[in-house]
């Protein structure tokens, strides 16, 4: 009988066991489907939106024709430099010969030779002109001889003097033609030849000067138009390699490329405008080389679903020791999108997806989306 009881008495006991265990599990389920509950608002960190990455091209600040400005009667005697040579400012290019100047400068000499005869004409007359007056002066003749012999020795002087300013004009104009006639074209910018075997209509080179100094040609649609400033800080990134390269926004172009255009969804496939704006590198790369150019983003804008708005005003939950508390913020739509003016700071953490159920100090488990 004894032994009856002891076997009963451990059945009780197992039923007791299984019993416990059957509670415990049903608590820590309940507990975790309380814990779900809790944790079902995801959270959004607040921080500056990602960058810009915009495509752009190294190319060279300037590129110079360089124009003869020599008459069309210059005949080129020679070329100075060749393609891909490197000059600096002042550095003949190409000299000339003008056929017509030459012309000139024959007539010019020819002139002050017949000039310099005539000049010396001039001294033999007047010496003889002075010899005979001194004759004159030595006799007695009458006054009206004296005064004949002194006209005509004036008359000497006066052309004498005509014919030294005729040579004096000949002479500067020789000095003249004689600068023009063998012309030298010399470069106005430091840089690189660019020389092409082709002649111009003219039939002269066809010749530029590459300059050192460069430029990033960057374009950008009119969707993140409004996000460029100039003497903003950019990064340049170069495809072929890993390097990056510290840049300013210089110029940005006022009207749109007018061959050129992006295709957006946005707009359901419409061609989108597209601007060329300008950046400037302190290092030399390769001109015609591909960059990325990095834009930071100061601005900040929040999902539409995180804000609650009541009244006139917007609310967010922001996210402390794993309880939300309700934070008033200052937002303004630009663009279809939300922005934050003011409110919260960076990098605070805010419900994403807050409903009419949470409440102000709510508890909630962290579930970063």
């Amino acid at each position: 009988m004894k032994k009856k009881v002891s076997k009963r008495g451990w059945l009780i006991v197992i039923v007791l066991v299984l019993l416990g265990v059957i509670v415990a599990v049903g608590l820590v389920k309940a507990n975790k489907e309380k814990a779900t509950q809790e944790s079902h608002y995801q959270t959004h960190r607040v921080k500056p939106d990602n960058a810009l990455l915009l495509k752009g091209k190294v190319a060279a600040k300037d590129t110079v024709s360089v124009e003869t400005g020599v008459s069309s009667t210059g005949t080129l005697t020679a070329v100075k430099v060749k393609d891909g040579e490197h000059v600096e400012p002042g550095t003949v290019l190409m000299t000339f010969h003008d056929d017509q100047v030459q012309s000139q400068i024959d007539e010019a000499n020819q002139t002050i030779d017949k000039t310099n005869l005539a000049i010396q004409n001039d001294h033999q007359a007047i010496a003889s002109l002075q010899k005979q007056k001194s004759t004159v002066s030595s006799v007695s003749v009458s006054d009206d001889d004296n005064g004949v012999a002194a006209d005509q020795l004036q008359q000497a002087k006066q052309t004498l003097a005509a014919d030294q300013l005729t040579l004096r004009q000949a002479q500067e104009s020789l000095n003249r033609l004689q600068e023009k006639l063998n012309p030298q074209v010399t470069a106005k910018i430091s840089g690189t030849v660019a020389l092409d075997d082709s002649q111009t209509e003219t039939g002269m080179p066809n010749m530029r000067i590459i300059s050192d100094d460069q430029i990033i040609d960057g374009e950008v649609t009119e969707y993140d138009y409004a996000k460029l400033k100039e003497q903003m800080a950019v990064k340049v990134l170069p495809v072929s390699n890993t390097a990056r390269y510290s840049g300013e926004i210089v110029a940005i172009a006022r009207t749109p490329q007018a061959e050129k255009a992006a295709t957006s969804g946005q707009d359901g496939g419409n061609q989108a405008a597209t601007y060329q704006f300008k950046v400037k590198i302190k290092p030399q790369l390769t001109n015609g080389f591909n960059v990325q150019i990095r834009v930071p983003q100061n601005t900040i804008h929040l999902p539409a679903a995180s804000l609650i708005k009541h009244g006139a005003s917007h609310y967010v939950y922001v996210v402390r020791h794993h309880r939300a508390y309700r934070r008033k913020v200052v937002v303004k739509k630009v663009a279809g999108y939300w922005q934050l003016m003011g409110g919260v700071k960076p990098h605070t953490q805010i419900i994403a997806n807050p409903d009419h159920q949470l409440k102000d100090g709510q508890k909630v488990a962290l579930n970063a989306d």
